[in-house]
């Protein structure tokens, strides 16, 4: 068997083309070329050898030294919807805080880039559990669910969802004046301008502006982060996506936890 390497798909070794997204496996001289995808995808797995590996691709340790290098390489594995999604990544680079918010106000990643820290190691994660539990789903599908699904943390143009805490300083003449915190201990609060709804509402909310979701991918935003909202009708997009936000959140930002069950961490 061989992966497809535009959608994912599962297919047998003798098949000339992709039945789902058509892509050709021949050599241009009628030979079909049976590895599995080049190295250079976004989910790092290596290159097939006609064996089956059954080894474990580690975890990258996600955090503010090689975020934005990540963060890249996710972004470039986006080809079927490249430009609805630059779209959507030039309104949130440039009109958004979402290369500088938070993940929460509380935690390991209520620190700037948080938001993008936690979306990226998402994305990272449900690209290791697709390759073994779902290889069928697409791999730009879980990129843009992963990287999204908490994107209404960034709150709406001009009105961030997080905002520096402000606290009142006393000067040297007994005066009280309004300052940011802006040390290593920064802390946020949320910003009661803001219309109130969830964040996964939020995230659909701000993607659909830009991008055509499927039924399954806009579920997974909305939801994954929530899947006890839906009484049990959850699509397997948002169980998987589910999982990796878990194993994100409960496991790879917990360093204490990754040591103490032996994680494999690079």
């Amino acid at each position: 068997m061989k992966k497809c390497p535009d959608c994912g798909m599962v297919i047998a070794n003798q098949a000339i083309r992709c039945p789902k997204c058509k892509f050709d496996f021949s050599d241009g001289s009628g030979n079909i070329i049976t590895t599995s995808p080049a190295a250079g995808s976004a989910s790092g797995a290596a290159p097939s050898s006609g064996k089956r590996d059954v080894s474990i691709m580690p975890m990258s340790e996600i955090n503010k030294d090689n975020v934005d290098e990540i963060y890249e390489t996710l972004k470039s594995s986006i080809i079927k919807r490249k430009t609805e999604f630059d779209h959507f990544i030039d309104f949130l680079e440039n009109r958004t805080s979402w290369l500088t918010s938070p993940a929460d106000v509380e935690g390991p990643l209520a620190i700037e880039k948080g938001l993008l820290i936690r979306s990226v190691g998402v994305a990272k994660q449900l690209l290791r559990l697709k390759d073994t539990l779902m290889p069928q789903l697409d791999e730009e599908s879980a990129i843009i669910m992963a990287l999204f699904h908490d994107v209404g943390k960034v709150g709406v143009e001009g009105k961030p969802l997080f905002l520096v805490e402000e606290h009142l300083a006393t000067s040297a003449l007994g005066i009280s004046i309004s300052s940011r915190i802006t040390s290593a201990a920064t802390k946020f609060t949320v910003n009661d301008k803001l219309v109130r709804m969830h964040v996964g509402v939020r995230s659909l909310f701000l993607v659909s502006q830009y991008m055509l979701l499927s039924d399954d991918e806009a579920q997974a935003i909305s939801y994954a982060a929530e899947t006890e909202l839906l009484n049990g009708g959850v699509c397997p997009h948002t169980l998987i996506l589910e999982t990796a936000i878990k194993m994100q959140k409960g496991i790879y930002e917990k360093s204490d936890v990754v040591s103490g069950y032996s994680f494999t961490v690079i």
